[in-house]
């Protein structure tokens, strides 16, 4: 714009120059006037050239430089009286509607790279430069129990208060991993990074194997319970028959010389029946039937288990309290296997605590939920992450088959369920 305002005022002035100075030969000479006023002609005619040759073109191209500016790739310049301008207009636009098809390419690509993402059952995290948490989809909300993602959006994963949050910044580039939360839930997690502006931008991919992994686990330590319960009980039985005969005949004749051993005999006949028992338990936990189901208030159910333990906690100076909603309190479960749940997690705490403490169960309508809390010791870390498994225990006498009947019946139920050891409390919440 500049420009043609400054080549039209030198206009002007060549014209007016060359009419004031014609003009001074007006009286005195008439052949210099009319060639004077014969260049003026000409030189207006030469700057109209010069404008639709040079400025003409160059306003054209700078206008088109605007357009690129403000990312405007659906206006085309229109071609002029001037080949060789023309050619750049041609070129200017053809370069445009590359420019608008490729844009149009990448918004779909884009749009389609959200819908994907959305749509996805794998959770994402998307982050930042500084590893701060830019996108989460919905997949990876649900997984991780996310409410909302404004209350982690713009935190490290450290310190976004996200379950396994620690664990996942933990990540290196490419990492393949599978963590397990305070619960039962294992998760497959990768770490990878895509091109951003030249530089990797990293994102998790958040695959749940809990089921997958818990049927295979389920399907081996079954067939490992078959096989002992089978050896064993036919093991047991043939010794403990055997038994039996010798401890008659022993009986029979007092006077015997190998009297002495009948208190052998009787004791091993008892740790016959002691391991069939044992065994028994296992496969106990293998025959667990489907829930019955039936409308059950859950605060009666706590009023119930509180009953049942009540006489122990009190032997053990351990308060027991109950607190309970007052709203909706109707769950669809099997009320026996939850009772015998419940009582077991109630006795694990008192166990925990041994004496002088206290116990919470704590009932909620909104979500409908059983709490069982104490301040015994806080489980550390590496023991909590073993709880579930089969047949781990931290009791010297332990089976190790009490979680892993309160982890099937739940899974049975299909409840959310977590530990949590913090502050001084263990908690073991329940989610129908």
């Amino acid at each position: 714009m500049k420009s043609k305002i400054l080549f039209w005022i030198l206009a002007i002035i060549v014209f007016g120059s060359l009419v004031f100075i014609g003009l001074m030969f007006f009286r005195s000479d008439m052949y210099k006037f009319l060639l004077i006023e014969g260049i003026s002609i000409i030189a207006i005619i030469f700057f109209i050239l010069l404008y639709y040759r040079l400025i003409k073109p160059y306003q054209i191209i700078s206008d088109g430089m605007e357009l690129l500016k403000e990312q405007d790739f659906s206006t085309r310049l229109r071609p002029i009286a001037n080949s060789e301008a023309n050619k750049l207009i041609e070129i200017f636009n053809r370069m445009m509607d590359q420019l608008k098809d490729e844009r149009l390419q990448v918004r779909e690509k884009n749009h389609f790279l959200d819908l994907l993402i959305q749509a996805s059952p794998q959770g994402v995290i998307i982050l930042d430069f500084d590893d701060k948490i830019t996108e989460i989809n919905p997949s990876c909300l649900r997984l991780l129990n996310i409410k909302s993602i404004d209350d982690v959006k713009g935190k490290r994963l450290g310190e976004s208060g996200i379950n396994i949050g620690e664990q996942l910044g933990r990540l290196g580039k490419d990492d393949d991993v599978v963590i397990r939360s305070s619960g039962i839930t294992m998760f497959r997690c990768i770490r990878s990074s895509f091109i951003d502006r030249g530089f990797a931008h990293p994102f998790i991919l958040i695959e749940e194997l809990t089921h997958e992994l818990l049927k295979i686990e389920k399907k081996s330590y079954e067939n490992i319970i078959r096989m002992m319960a089978h050896e064993v009980n036919n093991s047991v039985g043939a010794v403990s028959s055997t038994l039996n005969v010798i401890s008659d005949i022993l009986r029979q004749n007092e006077k015997n010389e190998l009297i002495d051993v009948l208190p052998a005999v009787d004791a091993s006949f008892d740790r016959c029946k002691h391991l069939g028992h044992f065994i028994s338990n296992f496969a106990e936990v293998v025959k667990i039937p489907e829930p019955s189901l039936s409308g059950v208030s859950i605060n009666e159910l706590a009023r119930s288990v509180e009953s049942l333990t009540r006489i122990e906690c009190q032997r053990r100076n351990i308060n027991l309290n109950l607190n309970l909603t007052t709203g909706k309190d109707i769950v669809h479960i099997d009320s026996i296997q939850f009772e015998q749940v419940l009582v077991n997690i109630v006795k694990n705490a008192y166990e925990a605590i041994n004496s002088d403490g206290s116990i919470n169960i704590t009932t909620t309508s909104s979500p409908l939920s059983v709490t069982i809390e104490n301040n015994g010791p806080v489980i550390p870390e590496e023991v909590k992450q073993k709880l579930f498994t089969p047949f781990f225990t931290t009791k010297p006498t332990g089976q190790g088959i009490g979680l892993m009947f309160v982890r099937e019946v739940l899974i049975n139920h299909h409840c959310k369920f977590d530990l949590n050891s913090n502050d001084g409390w263990t908690k073991f919440e329940i989610e129908f």
